[in-house]
């Protein structure tokens, strides 16, 4: 017992030195692209077509000469 206690000993008292590294503190340009929103504006299909109001003339069958 007394040999574990006197070999633990040592290891916990000495604590090897840990290097700070210097943190990454790289702030990268975040990838926020903003394009330009795809909102088409197209011409409302709304035709005005000429309204279809015929007027032929007045059929008047011709008088058939007798032979």
């Amino acid at each position: 017992m007394g040999n574990w206690e006197l070999g633990n000993c040592p290891l916990v008292s000495f604590v090897p030195p840990h290097p700070h590294p210097t943190p990454d503190t790289r702030h990268p340009t975040p990838h926020t692209p903003h394009p330009t929103p795809h909102t088409p504006h197209p011409t409302p299909d709304t035709p005005h077509p000429t309204p279809y109001t015929p007027h032929p003339t007045p059929h008047t069958p011709h008088t058939l000469h007798p032979r």
